[in-house]
């Protein structure tokens, strides 16, 4: 009989215990799935990077968006794509036909962007010059000799890891405007903002940049002139769809001028941005470029920078300058051919 009464006692703690368990887990369970647990305040997470061509989607097929691509007519940020797989982040990254900012392929790919304090959409149009500085990060780099113009941080010296050597973490991903070859120095500007190549480097509000140039031996005045004057050159194009052809072409007239105290050293202006430029300028009448140095670039110069690795932000008097050359473009832009 206590056998019995004790077997029955078992089986009703098992039932209780199981039950009690059931209960436990049904009510986490619930819990868990349950939209109110989560916080009301979470922000969405940003889209996905998309591919490049899927920015055409609803302008060209695929075969036709792939071959702007391999034209290198496509530009994103500033520098020339030639991959169709190339990945590219919604509202942060800007691409370019043709030098052109392709506007509102994110609402093309039913892609939504970050929210104000209203949850109305933020404008990042190119227009809305005011917010698009606040966005975006602005640095000038004194580029040592040695380093890469690449934000490819596979390539050994490239300029992203120089600069975290010498203590610059942008908080977004930046890039050159324009480019400096490894073997030479100064100034450099940096950004995230990819309107600004465009509006610095290409069509007829291109910006000068100014270098000193040290030469194997002493300048002729005559040879000086003739570089004024402009000198008939071959350079490989680099962009704006004609990459990798040569061009066979006079460089267009620039103020030289020849130091006094060193008759080796020059100080060349140029407004053209073609690839290896000074060099062989000097080649042409007959010198050999030993160091080359670049002090000013968009009215701006180095003089707040200690040495070669130095960098700092922009100061409110050069962002002035940085809102008047976007919003010269623009307005260029808007008065059409």
């Amino acid at each position: 009989m206590m056998s019995f009464i004790a077997r029955i006692f078992i089986c009703f703690s098992v039932v209780v215990v199981y039950a009690s368990g059931f209960s436990s887990s049904t009510t986490s369970s619930s819990s868990f799935g349950d939209p109110s647990s989560a916080s009301l305040n979470a922000e969405p997470s940003s889209p996905e990077p998309i591919r490049l061509n899927k920015v055409f989607k609803k302008t060209h097929s695929r075969r036709q968006a792939d071959k702007l691509i391999a034209d290198g007519r496509i530009t994103v940020n500033g520098e020339p794509s030639h991959s169709a797989g190339q990945r590219v982040v919604p509202f942060e990254d800007v691409v370019c036909l043709d030098g052109n900012i392709v506007e509102g392929w994110e609402a093309m790919n039913h892609l939504q962007g970050p929210k104000n304090e209203e949850g109305s959409p933020k404008d990042r149009k190119r227009g809305d010059a005011e917010g698009a500085l606040d966005t975006f990060e602005y640095i000038k780099y004194w580029k040592p000799l040695g380093v890469t113009c690449t934000t490819d941080r596979r390539i050994e010296d490239n300029v992203i890891d120089a600069l975290e050597e010498d203590g610059c973490y942008p908080k977004t991903r930046i890039f050159p405007v324009g480019r400096l070859d490894k073997e030479t120095s100064g100034l450099l500007l940096m950004t995230s903002d990819g309107r600004l190549p465009n509006a610095a480097l290409r069509g007829r509000f291109k910006q000068p940049k100014t270098y000193l140039v040290w030469t194997n031996r002493p300048l002729h005045p005559d040879d000086v002139q003739i570089l004024r004057e402009g000198v008939v050159i071959t350079t490989v194009a680099q962009r704006d769809g004609n990459r990798g052809k040569e061009l066979t072409a006079p460089t267009l007239p620039c103020p030289v001028r020849q130091s006094k105290q060193n008759p080796r050293v020059l100080e060349i202006t140029l407004v053209e941005g073609r690839n290896r430029q000074v060099r062989k300028m000097l080649e042409a009448v007959g010198y050999r470029v030993i160091d080359l140095h670049r002090r000013s670039f968009l009215q701006m110069n180095l003089d707040n920078l200690e040495g070669p690795g130095d960098w700092a932000k922009l100061s409110k008097e050069e962002m002035k300058i940085v809102e008047e050359v976007l919003s010269t473009a623009e307005e260029g832009d808007d008065d059409g051919p």
